[in-house]
């Protein structure tokens, strides 16, 4: 699995984590809704494409940024977490040094009252110049428990698949 994929579900469960916390900790009354800074992180790591038929390492580099913002119901417990997050980052196969822009621009709702979490946006997107899109994640889909999920619309190939063998391919095509 690659990192990207790794921070998001870490995000996701931190997000959940911090949702449990401000119930807790939440003044009685509190209506309004809190907003964290915005954070970048970033971030580099390899993916080896040989599990994929390949001779060479994705070279990933990039930055993730994101913030949480919590709304709160009358009584000031915590009801809904919405995670803004998105990722620019290159993608460079280590043989040709071919490099594809990789990237994310997507909201996470967890809603603590329901459970369920839904996510809309361009999860992910990969173009290769020339050929066009060569990954793309984007719409609506809805979990009903984690890896669960209830209701999808749009182009969500990477959900069933695995990243890093379509980055594999994206990144050996000519």
């Amino acid at each position: 699995m690659n990192a990207p994929t790794n921070i998001k579900v870490t995000l996701a469960l931190v997000a959940t984590s911090l949702a449990a916390t401000l119930a807790a900790a939440a003044p009685a009354g509190a209506t309004t809704p809190t907003r964290d800074s915005p954070v970048s992180i970033p971030y580099a790591f390899t993916v080896d494409c040989s599990p994929y038929g390949f001779d060479f390492t994705n070279i990933v580099q990039g930055v993730e940024t994101l913030f949480v913002e919590t709304f709160f119901d009358k009584d000031g417990d915590a009801v809904k977490v919405v995670l803004h997050d998105g990722f620019i980052e290159t993608d460079t196969n280590s043989a040709t040094r071919k490099t594809l822009p990789f990237s994310q621009t997507w909201v996470n709702t967890f809603d603590l009252v329901t459970g369920t979490r839904t996510v809309v946006g361009k999860a992910l997107l990969m173009t290769d110049p020339g050929n066009g899109i060569v990954i793309q994640d984007t719409g609506r889909v809805v979990f009903d428990a984690p890896e669960h999920t209830s209701f999808e619309a749009g182009q969500h190939g990477p959900l069933h698949g695995d990243l890093d063998e379509f980055a594999c391919n994206a990144l050996a095509a000519p």
